[in-house]
């Protein structure tokens, strides 16, 4: 049986200090971590992933990219079309709940960008279900995503290398890791 290669982002903040944390899997087997600075309510997010991915030596094999979410250290929203475009990857963003768009959209009104950062959120595109989960889906179909998470998961329904991006960010920020 092959095994694909995944890389999962998620963040880790507090105050003005934020970090992306990629971690790369085989399947649901550890096998690196792409990490950087990003702005806390900044526009780098995008960038960095995309800098990240092309960056590693893991990029030619990556199989799909998950995102935790759409946004990043606050509200540094990610372009999704626009890391698949760059990467040529296909993007799951995947999310435990719903998420509250008119909640979102009070806070942004608080930032400068506001425009242009709902304008991102909304270019993520149609939330869907899948495997227990709501995901919104950038160069693949939904089956496609729904193979991805289920050669991705270890056990519960959050693929393992967001899972463990998690807690490594959770780790650089607070000293030890958070429960997910």
């Amino acid at each position: 049986m092959k095994v694909w290669r995944f890389v999962g982002f998620d963040d880790g903040f507090c105050r003005n200090k934020a970090f992306i944390v990629g971690c790369v899997t085989a399947g649901t087997y550890v096998e690196g971590f792409l990490i950087d600075e990003i702005e806390v309510d900044g526009f780098d997010v995008t960038e960095k992933i995309v800098k990240l991915v092309k960056g590693s030596r893991f990029g030619v094999q990556i199989k799909c990219i998950f995102l935790d979410g759409v946004t990043f250290a606050g509200f540094n929203v990610a372009d999704v079309k626009e890391i698949n475009e760059r990467t040529g990857i296909p993007v799951v963003v995947v999310m435990r709940r719903m998420p509250n768009f008119e909640e979102i959209e009070k806070a942004l009104r608080n930032l400068d960008g506001f425009e242009r950062r709902l304008e991102t959120i909304k270019k993520a595109g149609e939330i869907l279900r899948a495997e227990g989960l709501f995901v919104q889906l950038a160069g693949c179909e939904l089956n496609d995503a729904k193979t991805f998470i289920r050669a991705s998961r270890l056990k519960g329904k959050v693929p393992e290398p967001l899972r463990i991006a998690h807690l490594v960010a959770s780790a650089l920020i607070h000293g030890e890791s958070k429960r997910r």
